[in-house]
């Protein structure tokens, strides 16, 4: 919720107000010890059980704004951790492929504070005339195969399929004319991703278009790095290919609205890292997202919109089949 009337360029302008904001802010700077440099609380929210903030701090070399979260302990360390990696492994100005600068954490307390840095998101550029849509979505594949290729270690993540079974139990409660569709598209994931995951690489673990900022012609910045750990490359491409998708369909009712955006992207990954996309493991990890998409929407935020299951679940089971352009809706 914006603090700030006066201000154009707040990060967190919608959302609930979380309970007793000024106070949870003035106990984490008394904590840091970062008291001498005052803060001015620019806009904040609530989102699925976690607390995001925005200040503004008065340096001796000027105002800079940060960006806090507070959330769970291991995500707050993890991010810390991973900013820290990527900076030192050269994801920082004046290299055009960066991530925020970290601040401070308390673990503890679940919380970060990293810089907040300039830019628009990808996903406003996706929907945009073809010439822009293609930029981003090159600007997007560039930073991703950086990412792949940096070497920064990571750990392996526990099997990240073991959801589906609950997405589709509870999906089934909102959908029930999709129940036949629902258990076939996931017997089909379970099958195929309970095999052995090869080719691990560091991840971002939610890559997708808004969490790339383009600042120009200067950086490509991705946010939002708390899932970080090591993966099958395609778990990142089937993400962002399926949330790409989604974004299209939100604004104009069909898919085939960012056909290019994602045609871009598959070609401009491949050409980056000289390696084909396997197209049946992106296809399960696209498949995957539509399902967990939907239960977020239908579930978790109660938006009531069940016209998007069929849409979604036809998406799921075209990209099993391998279509990982998805043009027309199904």
């Amino acid at each position: 919720m914006l603090l700030d009337p006066t201000i154009t360029d707040a990060t967190f302008v919608e959302g609930r107000l979380p309970k007793d904001i000024d106070e949870t802010i003035k106990s984490i700077q008394e904590e840091l010890g970062f008291a001498r440099h005052p803060w001015r609380v620019i806009s904040a929210r609530t989102k699925l059980g976690r607390v995001l903030f925005e200040i503004e701090e008065a340096t001796s070399s000027g105002r800079r704004r940060l960006i806090g979260k507070l959330g769970k302990s291991e995500r707050a360390l993890n991010l810390h951790r991973t900013l820290t990696a990527l900076r030192n492994a050269g994801f920082k100005p004046p290299a055009r492929f960066i991530v925020p600068a970290p601040v401070a954490c308390l673990p503890e307390r679940g919380m970060i504070l990293q810089e907040k840095v300039p830019g628009r998101s990808a996903s406003d550029f996706l929907t945009d005339t073809s010439e822009r849509a293609a930029l981003a979505a090159t600007d997007c594949a560039r930073w991703l195969a950086a990412l792949h290729q940096s070497g920064v270690p990571a750990a392996a993540v526990s099997r990240e399929h073991e959801g589906v079974s609950q997405w589709v139990d509870d999906l089934r409660q909102f959908v029930p004319n999709h129940t036949e569709q629902l258990d076939a598209i996931a017997k089909r994931i379970q099958d195929t991703l309970a095999s052995d995951m090869n080719g691990l690489v560091p991840t971002h673990g939610d890559f997708h278009p808004m969490n790339v900022l383009i600042d120009g012609t200067q950086r490509v910045c991705g946010i939002d790095m708390d899932k970080f750990a090591a993966r099958e490359p395609e778990t990142d491409i089937g993400w962002f290919l399926m949330q790409s998708a989604g974004f299209g369909f939100f604004k104009s009712g069909t898919f085939n609205a960012t056909e290019i955006a994602r045609q871009t992207f598959i070609e401009t990954y491949q050409a980056e890292t000289g390696h084909k996309i396997r197209g049946d493991r992106a296809g399960l990890y696209m498949a995957m997202a539509f399902l967990k998409n939907l239960h977020f929407e239908l579930v978790l935020l109660k938006t009531g919109r069940i016209e998007y299951a069929k849409p979604w679940l036809a998406g799921a089971a075209a990209f099993l089949k391998g279509d990982l352009y998805l043009s027309e809706n199904p």
